[in-house]
């Protein structure tokens, strides 16, 4: 699941995170270590590089690399962004928008431009997403997880067709998934933001049709 990966459409740094020095600190440790992993990742492919190797080119310990991470996969997968757009997404359903509304409305409103730097760590993490089964199972269960949040989010009254509530869940995720999968495959000049939208938009028009 790439769902995360919409936040290469935002600049870093747009929205300063919440926190002190600590905080701060740890994102940028976060940051380090996640660059570090994915150009290795990119070099050598993910099967042949350890964590030791991740620990070595960021400068931290090993234990370091598995407190802020834990697996090997997360290194890919995580995004810092991931939090806040869930909760924005989450806060859109609760004023009484369904699912691919609440998602189309928290994508119209994020920043339209895209850092560089981003958009090449989003595109190697996409790649490495769809080539090695272990990101993709990791990435399979993320989505599971991230769809029951939006459906628990929505109103007693909607949630009670449950199915139909998971149905529209997955339906939205995976439409960002197909989103990220052709920007990445197409090379597309848009950002990850703008193919997102139109492909959310896409299936709110089908879904009228």
């Amino acid at each position: 699941m790439k769902t995360e990966d919409v936040g290469a459409g935002r600049r870093r740094g747009d929205t300063a995170p919440p926190g002190g020095l600590r905080a701060r600190k740890r994102r940028q440790t976060e940051r380090r270590i996640q660059a570090a992993a994915l150009a290795l990742f990119d070099r050598h492919g993910f099967d042949d590089v350890t964590i030791e190797h991740v620990a070595d080119a960021s400068d931290v310990s090993v234990a370091t690399v598995y407190r802020y991470f834990v697996t090997k996969e997360n290194l890919v997968l995580h995004d810092p962004l991931e939090s806040e757009l869930t909760n924005a997404i989450i806060e859109a359903i609760r004023t009484g928008l369904d699912i691919p509304a609440a998602l189309e409305h928290v994508l119209e409103h994020l920043p339209t431009g895209s850092a560089e730097e981003a958009e090449r760590d989003a595109r190697t993490r996409i790649r490495l997403a769809n080539e090695v089964p272990a990101i993709a199972g990791a990435a399979h269960i993320r989505a599971r997880a991230r769809a029951e949040e939006l459906v628990d989010a929505l109103p007693a009254a909607r949630r009670e067709d449950r199915l139909r509530a998971r149905v529209h869940a997955l339906a939205a995720l995976a439409t960002l998934e197909a989103a990220a999968d052709h920007w990445h495959d197409a090379q597309d000049p848009a950002t990850l933001r703008d193919v997102s939208l139109a492909a959310i938009r896409s299936l709110r028009s089908a879904a009228t049709d």
